[in-house]
């Protein structure tokens, strides 16, 4: 269930929900930009606010976000170089403190389109 929420925190942009204004995360703000180092940066800040802010049930182990290359097991085998490069691969590495023997992983990937 801490898993489906979690995907559900990132893939809700802020202002979706009419009682929680704010929750989300403004991932889908980075749809049109370029997969560089700075965007990657701020994908990940994004996600460690929201997750801090929204969801107290988790420690988070490790977030990475980068492009194809930097990932092993993309969530689609058929995709070439180029489209690697316009995916923002992200994961989460989290566990529930009261289950410390379990790591979950969330695998993402934010298609960008510049």
């Amino acid at each position: 269930q801490i898993k489906a929420d979690l995907l559900q925190l990132l893939l809700t942009n802020p202002g979706e929900r009419i009682m929680l204004l704010g929750y989300g995360t403004p991932l889908k703000d980075l749809m049109f930009e370029p997969n560089d180092e700075t965007i990657r940066v701020q994908a990940r800040e994004m996600i460690i606010r929201s997750i801090d802010l929204w969801e107290p049930r988790i420690a988070v182990q490790a977030i990475e976000v980068g492009v194809g290359s930097d990932f092993d097991d993309s969530l689609n085998p058929d995709q070439t170089v180029e489209d690697q490069g316009s995916i923002l691969f992200i994961r989460i590495r989290f566990f529930d403190p009261e289950d410390i023997q379990e790591v979950q992983e969330l695998v993402l990937q934010v298609p960008l389109g510049g």
